[in-house]
């Protein structure tokens, strides 16, 4: 006992007895606050355990144990039973899944070092290694002489290290592949990779890669922006098609837009009660020609246009629509721009032919992502941008 702790037992008669009092009657909040009044760290620290060991609700008992563990000053041996009995506390409290994810680590780590302060090395092994601390554990481990604990830590650590290089490994691999256009590449390995490790930054390179796969694609051909509805034959209708127009005058399956092989495109009305017409005389087929200028249900205007890439622009009100209808010219070269049955935007070029995509040339096939820009050469002319889509008209 310090010589100021001695002084003010002598000097606080009262505040024993009023502890010891106090203790006796059960009033243990009382007893500590007096005893630590006196200067009895141990007498103190022993009541506070005592309070928590009696409180059932755990947060309440934390802040108990917490108390506890301040009350007696660095040295005093009343402070290391306090922290191990609140390390304990908190190791099962972990251990059983109790502890609040946000302060897990942080309890477990302050529960580790103080421990470890206090030469209770074995137990702030279990903390540290709880809270994901394996450099800290190893140190705890060596510190307390536990020979076979520490050789499988160590070999825990040689196998956390190899997993390591190869989750850094697998990021940059699935990183380039993004880069190059094999983006269902990259995505089937960070799926595999994260089903038997789950990575913070492989789960955000997956993430964003899923963010930019456009769903209902838009694309920018030589400055204009249009909605891509790729496949040949495309159905425009009210539902149940590939071309969605929400209008009252227009059926469930009404046209349909087709560039058969070899041949320019057509369009076909499908039969719809509300029919289609062309200068005021229903139509069937017609050949698109240099254009068409019809009517849906002698309502709705559709204009139809061949397009200098390839396919067709159907304008609609407020909206403007590129269907390729097949092979589309990309610059010198011709490809096929398709939705896949996984979702994904596909281009696909001819054999040894390629384009610029960002800074790389990528040739075969690529699956487009918003943002993308499509080049015929380093620092030429933009052939295609992939865009996001505008907001969803009201």
């Amino acid at each position: 006992m310090s010589l100021s702790t001695r002084l003010r037992t002598w000097f606080s008669p009262e505040a024993v007895k009023t502890a010891r009092g106090a203790e006796q009657r059960g009033d243990l909040e009382t007893a500590c606050a007096a005893y630590s009044q006196a200067g009895r760290y141990a007498d103190a620290v022993r009541v506070m355990l005592l309070r928590a060991q009696g409180e059932l609700e755990p947060h309440r008992r934390a802040l108990l144990l917490a108390q506890a563990t301040a009350l007696a000053p660095r040295g005093d041996p009343a402070r290391q039973q306090a922290w191990k009995a609140r390390a304990q506390f908190i190791l099962d409290r972990a251990e059983a899944g109790g502890l609040d994810p946000a302060i897990r680590r942080r309890e477990l780590v302050e529960a580790g070092r103080a421990l470890r302060e206090l030469g209770e090395n074995e137990l702030a092994a279990r903390a540290l290694r709880a809270a994901g601390d394996l450099d800290g554990e190893i140190a705890a481990l060596a510190d307390a002489g536990a020979v076979g604990k520490l050789e499988e830590a160590v070999s825990r650590q040689r196998r956390a290290e190899e997993s390591k290089v190869r989750r850094a490994m697998r990021f940059e691999e699935a990183r380039d592949l993004i880069a190059i256009g094999r983006r269902r590449d990259a995505h089937d390995l960070l799926r595999n990779a994260l089903a038997e490790e789950e990575v913070e930054d492989l789960r955000a390179l997956l993430s964003g890669l899923l963010a930019r796969r456009p769903q209902q694609p838009f694309v920018s051909v030589d400055s204009r922006v249009m909605e891509l509805v790729p496949g040949n034959p495309v159905v425009l209708g009210r539902s149940d098609c590939d071309l969605r127009v929400p209008a009252p005058v227009v059926s469930r399956r009404h046209l349909e837009f087709e560039r058969p092989d070899g041949a320019d495109p057509v369009v076909r009305d499908l039969g719809g009660k509300n029919g289609t017409t062309l200068r005021g005389a229903r139509v069937e087929t017609l050949p698109v020609g240099i254009g068409l200028d019809l009517l849906i249900g002698n309502a709705l205007p559709l204009k139809v246009r061949p397009a200098d890439t390839g396919g067709l622009i159907v304008e609609l009100p407020g909206r403007v629509v590129w269907l390729p209808l097949g092979p589309i010219e990309l610059g010198p070269r011709r490809a096929t721009i398709e939705n896949t049955a996984d979702g994904w935007l596909e281009l696909k070029l001819p054999r040894g032919q390629s384009v610029i995509l960002g800074d790389l040339r990528v040739e075969g096939t690529i699956q487009l992502l918003i943002g993308d820009e499509l080049f015929d050469v380093h620092g030429g002319q933009l052939l295609l941008r992939v865009v996001t889509p505008p907001p969803e008209r009201t």
